[in-house]
């Protein structure tokens, strides 16, 4: 494993398991500033950026198998021995391949917002799927200018100000072309099959309005799990951290509880 490809983070607190937080594909470390304040007054909480955005080295055409080599090296650099993980959209996948390669040092899986099957064999399909997500930013030199159009896409309309100036504060790190590659990589993101080899208490979050990682679908995800709760947030779209941080914390941390209360 490479140590440049260590890659940059937030922290708060100390002790306790700590609880480790992997942003989604338009968003930097600083999108979980909200559960950094929260959960970092009774544990070590950790947010990473992932390579290739902000201040996080990236290898070229980095690839699954690479980002949980990153998230490794950062387990490594902070000394955790285990740590409850959640994983947000892209970064719920790229929890998912974590467990799959390292599954001794995962206390409990949360998902947000994501899937567990993105891939689509079909290179038409592939191609016209990163078209479509390119051509927003087609006009601009730098991801953060076309962020709060995107933005729109996938917060409801209820989202505070403030949360929704965050977003775009976070987006801001972003690297264009790291996203775009980025884009490419999902198309080829299949851990269906390994589902039921996830031996932790898991917590699925669902937002009752996301289009991007519908209900129906992480249901189906649960269906394969097997210590699994679902948690639908109604009149939420796809980013639950920042609409409702408040609902959001509670049901992360009343799931913590109980998970370390089992063990």
């Amino acid at each position: 494993m490479s140590a440049a490809l260590v890659p940059s983070w937030l922290a708060s607190g100390h002790g306790g398991t700590p609880l480790v937080l992997l942003h989604g594909m338009g968003s930097t470390a600083s999108i979980w500033l909200p559960q950094l304040e929260h959960f970092g007054r009774e544990r070590l909480t950790v947010a990473w950026t992932m390579p290739g955005y902000g201040h996080s080295p990236a290898a070229a055409d980095i690839d699954w198998a690479d980002l949980a080599d990153a998230l490794e090296a950062m387990r490594v650099a902070l000394r955790i021995e285990r740590m409850h993980l959640l994983g947000h959209s892209i970064g719920g996948m790229v929890a998912q391949e974590y467990i799959h390669r390292h599954p001794q040092r995962v206390a409990s899986l949360i998902l947000s917002a994501t899937t567990a099957g993105f891939g689509n064999p079909d290179l038409t399909w592939q191609q016209e799927f990163v078209r479509l997500r390119a051509e927003p930013l087609a006009n601009v030199a730098r991801f953060g200018d076309a962020a709060p159009e995107l933005l729109r896409k996938f917060v409801g309309a209820d989202t505070r100000p403030q949360m929704f100036r965050l977003a775009e504060l976070s987006a801001d790190g972003v690297v264009k072309s790291q996203y775009l590659h980025y884009m490419r990589l999902l198309t080829t993101f299949d851990r269906k099959a390994a589902l039921s080899d996830i031996a932790v208490p898991t917590l699925l979050m669902a937002g009752e309005l996301d289009q991007q990682a519908p209900v129906k679908a992480m249901r189906r995800m649960a269906e394969h799990l097997r210590q699994v709760e679902l948690h639908e947030f109604a009149h939420i779209n796809h980013m639950a951290n920042i609409e409702s941080p408040d609902r959001f914390n509670h049901t992360v941390a009343a799931f913590l509880a109980a998970a370390e209360q089992d063990k």
